[in-house]
């Protein structure tokens, strides 16, 4: 009987034979090199199995960096072929993050790189929610695996994409308001839960992204040639105003803030037109309600019937100027340069933009009552609610000391650039999102979290009281 060992020794020199022998050359001119097994087809080889041949043989590659020979290896850049991609671009802001991204990525070891990584079109994008974050319902890494020199690397490229006050306050939603919660149920709340998922490579492509996502602040970076994205991105607190480890914090005082001075702008007739008064609202396009489940505000979601409330084309030029203020203040959470791209979208549209207030009593609105208002422009969608306080903290923090925020691009824009997820997301739905999406919710690591989402979030065509 033929042993597996001398299996593996014909072959081998059946290999070395035909590369070195069976092209006409002689012996001299063949220089043979180590390939390595690559048994998933996943472009990564097999360092435990190896062989050594001129040419390469099939079924093996060059390098040794496969993990696990049994994993297709999907999130790896070289089993990654995903079409649309960009060139590298030229300009040097988004040099800088490229080389910082990849920065960051070499600081990782094999096992948290191939863990966070993924390709450009993995639906993992689309898996982002409000869930309470633990070490076991995100994909990716999390701040809780990174040494201190890693995650510094990692806010380095934060601070790239971010304007000042944008990092400002991603920076008192993971450390601080989530620290003080950290304080009260550890195993729920933690700034160590914060996860990162990386999408594309950034050393080979111009198309590349990576996505922040834990309890409060979910942020998509995305960068497309010379086009930087943001949205979609979900900024929330519980607390949102308070003090931890000595340090102050009030994450969305210029939100409210610029938003009250708005609102205190009206004439009582704009006032009829752009404000009600209900104990009901809640965020309409904000995140999935629970673990396992994509986006449901992606793709194709359609926002015509939100062009109701006050249309900036009928406000005073008072009231225009206060409405500019709020909406620069969800912009500009951007780098500015690209910020201004952006902007420059939005004031084209301009007097498409509708504004919607609602009011929890009928008294004045305060800093200190529970208020909504929504912003729906054909390059920018802007949602701020005071949310109540939840469980463990309804005898502790202030109905309205917990705020949710949502930024969107509405995709139907004719830019082909446009919408939330950007050019990624047709990218994201060539094979179709159905079928993707029934695979997130019946797969064994999306299985659904038992942790309820925090707040009444409105549905395609129901509302869901969790």
């Amino acid at each position: 009987m033929i042993t597996k060992t001398f299996k593996i020794l014909f072959l081998t020199f059946s290999l070395i034979f035909i590369s070195c022998s069976g092209d006409g050359n002689s012996d001299s001119d063949c220089v043979e090199s180590t390939w390595y097994q690559d048994a998933d087809e996943d472009g990564l080889g097999n360092i435990e199995v190896s062989i050594s041949a001129c040419d390469q043989p099939e079924g093996y590659v060059s390098n040794s960096n496969d993990i696990d020979d049994t994993d297709d290896g999907s999130g790896s850049a070289e089993a990654c072929n995903t079409t649309g991609e960009e060139a590298q671009s030229e300009n040097s802001e988004i040099e800088a993050m490229r080389q910082a991204m990849v920065a960051f990525r070499s600081s990782l070891s094999a096992d948290l790189l191939e863990e966070a990584s993924v390709c450009l079109d993995d639906e993992r994008f689309y898996l982002w929610h409000n869930t309470p974050a633990n070490n076991s319902n995100r994909d990716g890494i999390t701040y809780g695996d990174l040494s201190d020199d890693q995650l510094g690397a990692f806010k380095n490229i934060l601070q790239l994409f971010l304007s000042s006050d944008g990092y400002q306050k991603v920076y008192e939603i993971t450390e601080l308001s989530e620290g003080w919660l950290s304080d009260i149920m550890s195993d729920v709340w933690n700034p160590d839960y914060y996860s990162i998922d990386m999408f594309g490579d950034p050393e080979s492509s111009g198309s590349w992204g990576f996505q922040l996502d834990g309890h409060h602040c979910v942020v998509n970076f995305l960068v497309h040639g010379d086009n930087i994205s943001i949205v979609p991105a979900f900024l929330g607190g519980e607390p949102a105003a308070e003090t931890y480890n000595g340090e102050t914090f009030d994450i969305f005082s210029d939100e409210r803030d610029l938003a009250l001075s708005l609102y205190n702008s009206f004439s009582t007739t704009e006032l009829s037109s752009v404000s009600s008064t209900s104990t009901t609202h809640s965020l309409e396009v904000g995140p999935a309600d629970m673990n396992g489940e994509v986006d449901p505000y992606r793709g194709t979601y359609d926002y015509s019937g939100f062009e109701t409330g006050l249309k900036y084309s009928e406000m005073s030029s008072t009231a225009q100027a206060n409405l500019i203020l709020v909406m620069k203040e969800y912009v500009y959470n951007l780098s500015t340069s690209f910020a201004d791209v952006w902007w420059e979208d939005i004031m084209t549209n301009i007097d498409d933009t509708y504004f919607v207030w609602i009011n929890d009593s009928v008294s004045t609105p305060t800093a200190t009552s529970e208020f909504y208002y929504r912003i729906y422009n054909p390059y920018l969608w802007v949602e701020f609610n005071t949310e109540g306080s939840t469980g463990a903290n309804s005898g502790t923090i202030a109905d309205y000391n917990h705020i949710h925020t949502i930024t969107r691009i509405p995709n139907n824009p004719s830019t082909d650039d446009g919408g939330d997820y950007g050019i990624f997301a047709e990218m994201i739905n060539e094979g179709g999102v159905k079928t993707l999406y029934e695979h997130y919710a019946l797969a064994d690591h999306h299985n659904k979290s038992i942790v309820k989402f925090d707040y009444k979030v409105k549905g395609i065509g129901e509302n869901h009281n969790l």
